[in-house]
């Protein structure tokens, strides 16, 4: 049967409309791609049984130079993670079937995920059986993340200047060449790259890493959760980001269609979901036995990180909007307001 599919598509996709009849008691419906340029991104086919309501195999396949190379490091990775989990936490993966590459093209083949979408947007206003809601989903992703990160952590870094000068002051110099940046961002990174004199010979753990982790890639079936999307995935990483990048992302507020107002109500406002994030970030530091204080060091980082990331995703995006620059630059308008872990 993978064959068989592997060959249908290979024949004929990726395009934008699927100009053909799936094979057996199968029907496709494709995500991804975009329209004005069908090439750009990876085309991603969701394979179902007729009867089933979850997806059996997801196809992800592109004839693009670049998108092609991250198709190959998302199923190398994949590859990597699912034979190094644990065997009751792999059926939290996607497992990889398959893969093929011609000149120019490359595909994969996954298994497809069950369960439904998590319920994220959280209400500052709330009572309790709303708070507990939340609370209990916060939970069930850091019991994921924790897991995965312990099942495939690979020793430790030391802060050192060479670190600093790599990790921290590369980053930024990316940061500047892409953006112009204003007197108030000039003072911020510096007064931010001198931070980091502090925490010299400061052990960082190296864990493996999502790189998407947002709800919109989760899905639960009641008891556990499950992630898919391993596009910007690596195989060592620190551990921090997943989680910042999840909270980030949360639609925080009644501006749910609005996220800096959604970063603004988590980290710079004082509510009952501000005071639980506030918890869930230091008991994440301690968990790694790093001191919380860590956080106005490494937060700051990873948002620098994201909006480089970002300026490079947007020729493959139709939607230019640097938000995590934006949310980057809010902090840095903002940061005497920024919570205090």
């Amino acid at each position: 049967m993978l064959k068989e599919i592997e060959k249908v598509i290979v024949e004929n996709g990726p395009r934008w409309e699927v100009p053909f009849f799936p094979p057996r008691a199968l029907y496709f419906t494709k995500t991804g791609g975009s329209k004005k340029n069908p090439t750009a991104q990876p085309v991603v086919f969701l394979l179902f049984d007729q009867n089933g309501t979850a997806p059996r195999w997801v196809v992800k396949v592109s004839r693009n130079a670049e998108t092609v190379s991250m198709l190959t490091q998302e199923y190398e990775n994949l590859l990597y993670f699912y034979h190094r989990l644990s065997a009751p936490f792999r059926s939290t993966v996607p497992k990889p079937l398959l893969s093929r590459e011609d000149p120019g093209r490359f595909l994969f083949v996954e298994t497809g995920l069950k369960g439904q979408s998590l319920a994220s947007l959280v209400r500052p206003d709330e009572g309790a059986a709303h708070q507990k809601e939340i609370g209990k989903m916060v939970e069930s992703v850091l019991a994921w993340l924790l897991q995965f990160q312990r099942e495939t952590q690979e020793g430790t870094v030391e802060i050192t200047e060479a670190w600093i000068e790599e990790e921290v002051k590369g980053p930024i110099a990316q940061y500047r060449a892409l953006y112009p940046t204003d007197p108030p961002e000039e003072r911020f990174l510096e007064d931010h790259l001198k931070g980091w004199e502090e925490w010299t010979r400061t052990a960082i753990p190296l864990t493996g890493h999502h790189g998407d982790f947002w709800t919109g890639n989760m899905l639960t079936d009641g008891q556990s959760i499950s992630i898919c999307d391993w596009s910007f995935s690596q195989k060592k990483g620190p551990p921090f980001d997943d989680f910042f990048f999840f909270l980030s992302s949360l639609p925080v507020g009644q501006e749910e269609g609005d996220p800096i107002r959604s970063f603004e109500n988590l980290f710079f406002k004082n509510h009952w979901f501000h005071r639980q994030v506030r918890d869930s970030l230091a008991r994440f530091f301690f968990q790694w036995e790093l001191s919380p204080r860590l956080f106005s060091q490494l937060f700051p980082l990873f948002l620098i990180k994201l909006s480089i990331r970002e300026s490079k995703q947007y020729h493959l995006h139709a939607l230019r909007n640097p938000l995590w620059r934006e949310r980057l630059r809010y902090l840095i308008r903002n940061r005497s307001r920024l919570m205090e872990i």
